[in-house]
């Protein structure tokens, strides 16, 4: 199976758990596409002054890639700055949460597995 994130059907998340401003999610691929533990792909796209508001994650892990842009990442409360090319493991039962705390977009990719 192909599927392009650029091309990908496009939703707005306002206050991305209980964050500042819109993102732009683009969902690639759904836990109903794979066999195995993978939950989802998607491709995010978070305005400047943006954020994803910490959050709790469960018995499943999340890849952060950052493709595009520069912010800080808030890891188990610890703020850390993250630009293009980093990629952050958001551990099971973690806490965290991305702001765009530059003048430019940040683009990036989220891969969830989950071990259900």
């Amino acid at each position: 199976m192909i599927r392009n994130f650029y091309t990908c059907d496009k939703e707005v998340d306002h206050n991305s758990h209980d964050g500042e401003g819109s993102i732009d999610i683009y969902r690639a691929f759904r836990r109903k596409d794979f066999d195995g533990a993978w939950d989802f792909a998607i491709r995010v796209v978070m305005p400047p002054g943006s954020s994803m508001g910490e959050h709790t994650h469960g018995d499943d892990e999340e890849m952060y890639i950052i493709l595009k842009g520069e912010g800080t990442m808030i890891i188990e409360g610890v703020e850390r700055p993250v630009v293009a090319g980093d990629m952050i493991v958001n551990k099971r039962f973690g806490t965290h949460g991305l702001i765009n705390t530059s003048d430019s977009e940040i683009e990036l990719l989220i891969i969830q597995a989950s071990l259900k």
